[in-house]
């Protein structure tokens, strides 16, 4: 999280994420019904046999530019395997984050992959599908802690001397939970690699991270393991026009049979590692 926000893209902390990303899916579709069955998009893309996708690639491992141009990382991946069963070529535009829906906006492009968050306030120009990854905040503890979390974080955090990245999300909640239950013991540290690091020297009990940044970090630290399920899921959806009903129902039907024969779930071990699907 700390990356994005300093390259600008502030994305606001969903704390029901998961029922977020349900509900403006479902308003996307309510929007369909409404609206009829025509779609220019999705004709042109069957016409023409390319699909134009919008993703911000300076957010690896989501979507970057390599030392030839050509961008990669987990989202490039997904729209790619996505055209190859619609049996379409994908055409990338790379445009920064807080621009990538007004592409949608002006017909530019087709729909945009780019870890992007559900803006609510949206909805009325865009239309969201379901999450197909889900981001947030996590706590991490020494695999041989035996301090799994279950449903109340909160709870669990008691007596616990907690890692964070000072500044971060996972420090602002840190501190709630230290003002609410007792012995909760915060500190903080530089960056959110130093927090994982403190917990793997035994100076700390948990780091209360970005999950991005534990995924990328647990990859090499076996001896560190997510304490249990994400704390405040935050969903990257696949966000399209308002105006593009049937493009919306082929991506719904494409993410859904992504899922359903563990291709979503190989492109997240890929780019994340097993970490990713561990609590899915």
């Amino acid at each position: 999280m700390t990356r994005r926000l300093a390259a600008g893209r502030l994305r606001p902390w969903l704390t029901a994420g998961l029922v977020a990303a349900a509900l403006l899916a479902a308003a996307g579709l309510g929007w369909r019904a409404l609206r009829g069955q025509e779609d220019a998009a999705w004709d042109r893309i069957q016409a023409e046999g390319r699909w134009l996708v919008a993703t911000d690639a300076s957010y690896p491992p989501f979507a970057a530019v390599d030392a030839d141009g050509n961008l990669f990382g987990f989202d490039i991946d997904l729209a790619e395997e996505i055209g190859r069963r619609w049996g379409v070529m994908v055409a990338f535009e790379n445009i920064t984050y807080d621009a990538l829906l007004g592409t949608l906006i002006v017909r530019r492009d087709d729909a945009v992959i780019s870890a992007f968050v559900p803006q609510p306030e949206r909805t009325r120009e865009v239309a969201y599908t379901r999450s197909y990854f889900v981001g947030g905040t996590v706590a991490v503890i020494r695999a041989d802690a035996g301090q799994p979390l279950a449903n109340d974080a909160q709870a669990w955090a008691a007596g616990k001397t907690l890692a964070v990245e000072y500044g971060a999300g996972g420090d602002a909640l840190a501190r709630q939970w230290a003002r609410r239950v007792a012995g909760v013991k915060v500190t903080p540290k530089a960056t959110a690699a130093d927090a994982l690091l403190a917990v793997e020297k035994g100076e700390a009990d948990a780091a209360i991270v970005d999950a991005l940044t534990a995924y990328d970090f647990l990859l090499s630290h076996p001896a560190l393991a997510l304490a249990g399920p994400l704390i405040e899921p935050e969903p990257y959806v696949i966000a399209v026009s308002i105006e593009s009903p049937l493009l919306l129902e082929h991506l719904e039907a494409a993410l859904a049979a992504l899922e359903a024969d563990g291709t979503l779930a190989r492109l997240k071990v890929k780019w994340f590692g097993r970490a990713a699907i561990a609590e899915s």
